[in-house]
């Protein structure tokens, strides 16, 4: 999955559920755990000041997800 496609999904997770989808997509076997962790971080960035402050979906993708 390019890294557009995979920012994309990662503005619609609502849950730790959806995070768990995600990653099996890309290929991850994760626990419940990592995905709340994800989450967490996903969210972090749903905030413009997030973003004032160089926290970016695209950052997170790569980071958390490896993309």
């Amino acid at each position: 999955m390019d890294e557009k496609t995979l920012v994309e999904k990662m503005k619609k997770v609502v849950i730790v559920d959806d995070v768990l989808a995600l990653a099996k997509e890309l290929g991850l076997d994760w626990t419940y755990e990592q995905a709340d962790e994800a989450l967490g971080r996903i969210n972090a960035t749903k905030n413009d000041i997030a973003e004032l402050a160089g926290d970016t979906m695209e950052k997170v993708a790569k980071e958390v997800f490896g993309i």
